[in-house]
């Protein structure tokens, strides 16, 4: 189970990751933004839950799948428990709907609401 808990554009929030990755020391291309996206994942199979950053991207309508510039954690989770996780993303400043999609076809939307054009 996932549930996005929370969408803040970087230049709003101030947020910076502790450890920052090459990506995130450079300006975001012009026509982009970042998007820090807190998302919730719960461990339900018995195997327990994998989360690898690679495996999430975002795409819209018209737009590229666009990979994470930077993620908290990588990590497996037991049956039960649940794991919080920061990815960053450099997204089109349009305001289209986007989708987070992640494994087995894990699709949560993003909305337009972090817009405030």
């Amino acid at each position: 189970m996932a549930r996005i808990s929370a969408i803040a554009p970087l230049e709003n929030d101030g947020w910076l990751p502790p450890e920052r990755g090459e990506a995130l020391y450079q300006e975001p291309a012009i026509g982009t933004h970042r998007v820090r996206l807190l998302v919730e994942l719960t461990a339900l199979e018995p195997g327990g839950l994998e989360f690898t950053s690679p495996d999430f991207t975002v795409t819209g309508i018209g737009s590229r799948n666009v990979q994470p510039l930077w993620s908290s954690v990588d990590s497996t989770i037991g049956q039960g428990k649940t794991l919080e996780a920061t990815l960053v993303f450099e997204l089109p400043d349009q305001a289209i709907a986007l989708v987070l999609e992640g494994p087995d076809g894990t699709r949560l939307s993003l909305g337009q609401a972090h817009h405030g054009k």
